[in-house]
């Protein structure tokens, strides 16, 4: 995984090989599959490189379909679905030694004027130069990790509580609800595409754990076997990476092998950008 925030913008540097055909490189790791959060960024790269530059992607649909190797590079296939006078819609096909391993719609929009809200922040939450690293709250509660939480080293991730064993967030109406500050750990170049796929890439980071805060499990291999199935976000506003944005994710369901979960994504108490997710959540017998 990228270990620092240059690396992390390489990694999103694709390959153009012919119009519409991009290469995305695959950093070195030990993991056993390409992160999903790494697949989303590069689509959404990859297909923002089809359109005007004054559009910016607003919301996308993606299917995660194979297990990403990450000893080989991505394909990937951008098709031009529509083009209006304000909207263009993009699918974005990813591929693996000629098979189709993820599947994404994305639609860019204009800027323009309009109507103005934004949900309220939530009270209570301690400023995120007080919170500890996620990283060592996980080892202190589960002792040795999986490989993927040692490896966001290009990200400055701080834990900022729970419904589950730290009980700082009341489980009366989200019996599974978690919250994390997280940013870049060094800056950004000054590109708003750049901004929204590194946006996309830390979705996928925390959103999945979510599921198992009642549970108390996490994902080491003899615990639980977790995959995401699927990914949706919207764009709600332009947004700075390299700047605290507080992540507020919760976790309505799971039942069957699946399990469901939200996010919000707030910088300085608005809301820039909203997910959900449905994973596989399997426990071994």
């Amino acid at each position: 995984m990228p270990n620092t925030t240059a690396e992390l913008v390489d990694l999103l540097d694709l390959e153009e090989i012919e119009v519409g055909l991009f290469r995305g490189a695959q950093p070195d790791t030990h993991m056993q599959r390409t992160f999903g959060g790494q697949v989303l960024a590069q689509a959404l790269v990859a297909a923002q490189r089809t359109v005007a530059d004054d559009r910016r992607c607003h919301s996308l649909n993606a299917y995660f379909l194979r297990p990403g190797d990450p000893l080989r590079p991505i394909i990937y296939d951008v098709e031009s679905l529509r083009e209006g006078r304000s909207f263009s819609t993009r699918r974005i096909v990813a591929r693996q030694g000629g098979k189709v391993s993820f599947a994404m719609n994305a639609s860019f929009h204009v800027s323009e004027a309009g109507l103005e809200h934004s949900d309220l922040p939530p009270t209570g939450v301690p400023a995120p130069k007080t919170c500890r690293p996620l990283s060592e709250v996980m080892a202190e509660r589960f002792g040795e990790l999986s490989p993927l939480w040692k490896t966001w080293e290009a990200l400055d991730v701080r834990f900022a509580g729970d419904s589950g064993p730290d009980g700082s967030i009341a489980a009366q109406v989200h019996s599974s609800h978690t919250r994390v500050w997280v940013r870049t750990a060094q800056a950004m170049p000054d590109d708003p595409a750049l901004h929204q796929a590194v946006l996309a890439y830390l979705s996928d980071m925390t959103l999945l754990s979510a599921i198992t805060i009642p549970h108390e499990r996490t994902f080491k291999r003899d615990d639980v076997v977790a995959a995401s199935m699927d990914h949706a976000m919207w764009f709600h506003r332009p947004v700075r990476v390299d700047e605290w944005l507080l992540y507020d994710m919760v976790s309505p369901a799971a039942s069957e092998g699946l399990g469901f979960a939200t996010g919000r994504l707030l910088q300085d108490g608005t809301l820039v950008a909203s997910c959900s997710q449905e994973g596989l959540i399997r426990v071994p017998d």
